[in-house]
């Protein structure tokens, strides 16, 4: 491969990449990612103090029982924490009402997935009355024997009878596919290594969880390339979008769309030394710690390139 060619490889695999793997990939080109448990929940930073901070305290006390109570698998203890008539709305619209149609239907899905971790995220709680309470926010559930997360929007209806909290209404909402939060289970740190080269990529949230950034390096002989990258949805579409700076100067964009378990990337943009390329990524979760990444449809300055290997991304485990 002539040198000009390599710089045309490089670009197609480097300027437009929506995951650090794809640097990987076009690395081997020829030449010549704890469980989640339930935690402590906090209210949002610069929640107001009220006359209801003991209710609040025996809220969010109550959704941590729930939480951990879940995890235990024990049905009968959960179906406890429910009014008499509570009800559960499910993303599909399923409706289970009173405490034995709870019990038994926790008790059929403890008895076909026995191990769970579950967190409860709170993102408001609100009192509509003296002793009723909303809490909204997300269910993150790790359940199968992959532990694979999913995050799903929830709401919590809250009314005190005999001196306790108990939930009245819990409704899990439907995801349109395209939610930021069902990229979560990203945040962390990547890693793929293959004889020389070795690709490092950290997931984290920024303030709000209003997108996620991206840390990308890529170590290759001793040579390190690095870049930063931001995930986020575009307020006037409400797609998701990736927007790819390169420390040398290549910018780079992504749509991001949803098929099936797949994530695809159709991105493009333009190297540092000004060719245009464009690429389409395709991200498919294996498990918790586990996903493949493969580059497709790859042209540089409108000239086709070959599709790139499939390669394995695993996630790095931190000490405890």
């Amino acid at each position: 491969m002539t040198g000009t060619r390599k710089t045309i490889a490089r670009a197609a695999a480097i300027a437009c990449l929506a995951l650090g793997a794809t640097w990987f990939a076009q690395a081997q080109r020829p030449s010549g990612s704890p469980p989640v448990t339930a935690e402590p929940l906090a209210l949002p930073a610069g929640t107001a103090a009220d006359d209801r901070g003991p209710d609040r305290d025996a809220v969010k006390k109550a959704l941590q029982d729930f939480a951990a109570t879940f995890q235990k698998g024990d049905a009968k203890a959960l179906a406890a924490l429910w009014t008499a008539d509570g009800e559960y709305i499910g993303d599909d619209g399923t409706v289970i009402r009173g405490r034995a149609a709870l019990e038994k239907d926790y008790g059929a899905f403890f008895a076909k997935n026995p191990a769970n971790t579950l967190e409860v995220e709170v993102d408001s709680l609100r009192f509509p009355s003296r002793d009723s309470a909303v809490a909204e926010g997300h269910f993150k559930l790790r359940t199968g024997a992959n532990k694979e997360l999913v995050v799903s929007r929830c709401s919590f209806l809250f009314v005190r009878e005999g001196g306790k909290w108990l939930v009245a209404i819990a409704r899990e909402w439907p995801g349109d596919g395209r939610s930021l939060r069902d990229l979560e289970w990203l945040i962390g740190s990547w890693e793929v290594k293959r004889d020389t080269t070795v690709v490092n990529t950290r997931y984290e949230w920024t303030k709000n969880k209003t997108f996620i950034r991206c840390h990308i390096s890529i170590t290759q002989n001793g040579q390190t390339q690095t870049a930063t990258q931001t995930i986020g949805k575009m307020p006037s579409t409400g797609a998701l979008h990736v927007w790819t700076f390169e420390d040398d100067g290549g910018i780079g964009d992504a749509d991001v769309t949803r098929d099936g378990k797949r994530w695809v990337f159709a991105a493009r943009g333009s190297t540092a030394d000004g060719r245009v390329v464009t690429l389409t990524n395709i991200l498919t979760p294996v498990d918790a710690d586990t996903f493949t990444w493969q580059t497709v449809e790859r042209t540089a300055d409108g000239e086709p390139l070959p599709d790139l290997p499939l390669v394995k991304v695993t996630r790095v485990k931190t000490q405890p």
